[in-house]
Parts: structure tokens; sequence; C-alpha cells
């Protein structure tokens, strides 16, 4: 899929202006704003399915990007804030420590995290803000545990980790060592972080090839990794079907080469749910409805045996 979805939803400053003042002028439409942090596949998934939810129910929707950037995404919250939206759904691009801010700014509207966990300890989040998104123990588990058993319980695993400072990416490597601690002929090899990028997990893979690092088993953080990997194996003349390769999130591009033999696992994220559920919690919070502080959209294994069951718009 195009990672150009939210650049279409980018206007100039002024268009904003008067969309905002336009959006005023109805006063008996709800209005939600959304703030991505950034484009991929599956945030652009996120924010389609959050479009396609409002509109059905006839209100106003403005999605926009932060381009990795907090302090540009806490300045357009305060800004969506200023034009009047009902609610807000953040994506963040901050990490703990700054998401501090937005979270204070619940008091004004009510807040839907979607997606990335805003703070460590989500029964801290206040009222009228409320976390959606998949448990993380459960990815990484579910990952290494179907590649440890296509493997036989043994062999050399090399992981492309997502960033470092992104809590979905720690607690989905611990969860592929954790398994692996369960398995001693396991052995990791190499890790590196390639950032979610395929890009960049292309580039680390490929160097992986060309110092012969010997390894069996791929197991990335996301899928757009493991597709990066699936793209150097097969440039470098591998037999991509002789390696055990696993992502997380089952999006269309990773189904692609699930069924071209190429992806053996991955972990279903469902994009569609979460941005679904953030509309419907968000909903619920602009009509003063009880919902707790902490939504989560189940992960589910898809292995080829399963593939035709998931399929994403």
């Amino acid at each position: 899929m195009p990672n150009n979805f939210l650049f279409r939803r980018l206007v100039s400053s002024m268009f904003v202006a008067l969309v905002f003042s336009v959006l005023s002028f109805q006063v008996s439409a709800k209005f939600i704003a959304v703030s991505v942090s950034s484009e991929d596949n599956f945030k652009n998934l996120i924010a389609k399915k959050i479009e396609k939810t409002v509109d059905l129910k006839g209100d106003d929707v403005y999605i926009d990007t932060a381009h990795g950037d907090f302090n540009y995404q806490y300045e357009q919250v305060k800004k969506y804030i200023a034009a009047g939206a009902d609610a807000i759904i953040i994506l963040s691009a901050g990490d703990y420590k700054q998401n501090e801010k937005l979270i204070a700014l619940s008091s004004k509207v009510p807040l839907v995290f979607v997606n990335v966990e805003p703070i460590k300890d989500l029964s801290k989040l206040p009222p009228r803000t409320v976390y959606v998104g998949s448990n993380e123990l459960e990815s990484g588990t579910m990952q290494m545990e179907e590649l440890a058993k296509l493997a036989g319980y043994e062999g050399n695993v090399a992981i492309l980790r997502g960033p470092d400072n992104a809590h979905a990416a720690k607690i989905r490597t611990l969860d592929v060592q954790h398994v692996m601690e369960k398995y001693p002929k396991l052995k990791l090899l190499k890790s590196e972080s390639a950032n979610w990028a395929r890009n960049q997990a292309y580039k680390i893979v490929d160097k992986w090839i060309k110092s012969d690092i010997d390894f069996k088993v791929l197991v990335a953080n996301n899928d757009e990794m493991a597709v990066g990997g699936i793209m150097a194996l097969r440039d470098a003349g591998k037999d991509v079907k002789s390696y055990l390769i696993g992502g997380i999130d089952a999006t269309p591009d990773a189904l692609s080469e699930m069924q071209k033999g190429n992806l053996d696992v991955t972990v279903f994220q469902d994009a569609s749910a979460q941005g679904i559920t953030a509309v419907n919690v968000a909903y619920k919070l602009m009509n003063n409805t009880p919902v707790d502080s902490v939504v989560w959209v189940p992960f589910k294994l898809v292995t080829p045996t399963n593939l035709d069951q998931y399929t994403m718009e």
C-alpha cells in the first residue's frame, strides 16, 4: 500500500483554518481530530479505518501527521483543541515522559491513544483518557513459539528489532528472548534495530549475508522489517523458503509474501479493529458513557494454514 494516504490529507495552514471555521458552524455534528505520529502501512490502515468509521456516523474527522516529531504533535493537538474538537485520537510520537504533556490536555478534551502505549503504567491514565491497543506480551511470544516449533526447537536465530526507544519493540524482543530461553538449542547470532523500516532491514540482512552469518530463523518485530529481510535474501540469490521468517502485524504485503511461501509466521494486529474501537471509545467519552481506561484488541497467530481468514482492507 503506498504511504501517501496521510500526505493526501495534509493541507496548507490557510485551508486548515478554513476547514475548522466551516466545522464550527456545524454545531450538530461531532468533530474528531486525529494526530498520527508518522506514516507507515500499518498506521495508514488505522487512519483510514478511523476516517471511514466517523464518516459512516455522519460526523466530521480531520487527520494529520506529526512527521515523527513530538513537539510538532503537541502543538498540533493544542490547535485541535482550540478548533473545538470534541475528542482527539492520538498515535503518539513521544516517549513516556513526553506523553505526560499530552495526557494533561485531557482536562480540556477526551483523548484516545491508540496502538502505542502512552505511559508505562496504564492504570494511571486520568479520567477521559483511554488507551486502545493490543497486548504486546502476546505478540512476540506467539510469533517465536510458532517459529521455534517449525524449527524443531533448534537453530541459529537473528532478530530485527524496532526502535530501541519503542515500548512495543522492547516487549516483542523480550518475548522472543523469553521463548528462546525455554529451548537451549536455539542460538541467537545477531540482533539489530532496523527502526520498523523495510529499507533498513534490507541493509542489515544484506550485511549479515555478506558477513556469512549463518542464521536460519529470522525474527522481525514487525512485518515491514520481515519483508525487507525477505527482499535482501532474495536479491542475494538465497532460497528464501529455506529460512524460517516471522513478522508481526499481518499487513497486506506480509500476507502476500506468505502466499508466495516466503513468510512463515505473522501475528495479526488488527489495524481495522483498533481504528474502529478508537472511534467507538471516543464517542463513549464524548457522551460521558463509562469505559475502561484500557481496551485490548487481541493479537492472533497467522500461518499458511489459516491465511485465507486474514485479509485487510
